[in-house]
């Protein structure tokens, strides 16, 4: 019988002579990560990008876009609100901004980053119907390099052809200097999936990831990008801000982007509202936390996850989201605490903190 090969596992094979074995089973670090000034920055799969807990979306208010040649953009009246949100953002320690071709946002952005290229981390998707070569060549041209280049897979079983025509143009672009890491965005976990087969130096994936869903998809995909050194960043982290319709104590005014966004959709995997209400529960929200603010903190204690991303469309949601981050990282400060007061309580009993027959507790927490 005759095995078929992936196109890495092919490539893999072939270069098998020539470079060590890799070791199998190893044990999966969690992210490196170090604090500055009130913000994380967790290291970015295996590259040597540090990205912000907290990055900045790139979808623009809705509510300030008028029509423009190919797409809609951003009003001046808009496009100051984005800015000086960026700015406060940068203030506060966010380093990695997305950003849309299509929403106008590449030469307003270039400006802005100028006088802090290199403290910046600018991530771009091809929007337009071009060539992914000709694209990444203007961005870099624009920004001197791009720190996160991706492209977008559409849902199936596996990476199209196309795809990986485009991928391996990502590939010599990032050998060029162009583009310093290369991932893809995806909504499908089978989509997921396969580009980690097919992929090579896939250094990073964005997608959906909310409290809601993350307790039901990406089972497989999680635990195998963990282990090949494969980055997270959270995309859609409030379900594209339509979490905050559970939410009565959502400021005045607020709305999700897209009207359309639902949080269980018929097309991807339906969550019944009686399950949704559980879920929520389980968040342990603060009397005096917005269901918003426990939604992203439950994404920024996931240990395995490198950035969330969420939109933000006014200056308050900045100020919410980094304070939801201050939240989790006060909660898990005490946690911490706790436990390291528990094990000198344990040290200082010694065995006989428990009974016989459950000890071998105290040897399973000791390790």
């Amino acid at each position: 019988m005759k095995t078929c090969l992936s196109r890495r596992g092919f490539l893999a094979a072939s270069a098998a002579m020539a470079v060590a074995p890799t070791l199998q089973g190893a044990a999966i670090k969690p992210v490196r990560e170090f604090s500055r000034g009130g913000m994380v920055y967790r290291q970015l799969g295996s590259s040597d990008l540090h990205v912000s807990l907290l990055s900045f979306g790139s979808h623009c208010d809705p509510a300030y876009k008028v029509k423009a040649k190919h797409s809609r953009v951003l009003n001046p009246e808009g496009q100051e609100r984005r800015d000086r949100q960026l700015g406060r953002s940068f203030d506060l320690g966010v380093n990695m901004v997305d950003t849309y071709e299509n929403n106008g946002q590449w030469e307003p952005l270039a400006r802005l980053v100028k006088p802090r290229r290199d403290k910046v981390l600018v991530s771009i998707c091809r929007q337009f119907p071009m060539f992914v070569g000709e694209n990444i060549d203007r961005a870099a041209k624009l920004y001197g390099h791009v720190d996160l280049y991706r492209i977008y897979l559409a849902a199936g079983e596996k990476v199209r052809m196309k795809d990986l025509e485009d991928w391996d143009v990502l590939r010599k672009a990032k050998k060029a200097g162009k583009l310093r890491t290369i991932g893809i965005s995806t909504h499908s976990e089978a989509i997921m999936m396969s580009a980690l087969e097919e992929f090579e130096d896939l250094d990073y994936v964005m997608f959906p990831y909310n409290f809601i869903h993350a307790r039901t998809d990406y089972t497989d995909f999680i635990p195998a990008a963990r282990k090949k050194g494969v980055g997270l960043i959270a995309i859609k982290p409030l379900s594209a801000g339509s979490i905050v319709n559970l939410d009565p104590l959502a400021d005045p005014g607020t709305k999700p982007e897209n009207h359309n966004m639902r949080l269980y959709r018929n097309t991807h995997r339906p969550l019944p509202p009686a399950l949704v209400a559980e879920l929520t529960k389980s968040l342990k929200r603060m009397p005096d936390e917005t269901l918003c603010q426990a939604a992203l903190r439950f994404v920024y204690t996931r240990p395995f996850m490198t950035s969330a991303m969420p939109g933000m469309f006014d200056d308050y949601m900045v100020e919410d989201n980094y304070q939801a981050l201050q939240r989790s990282l006060t909660l898990d400060r005490e946690a911490q605490s706790t436990l390291k007061a528990a094990r000198k309580i344990a040290d200082a009993m010694g065995p006989g903190w428990l009974p016989p027959h459950y000890r071998w507790l105290d040897r399973e927490f000791r390790a």
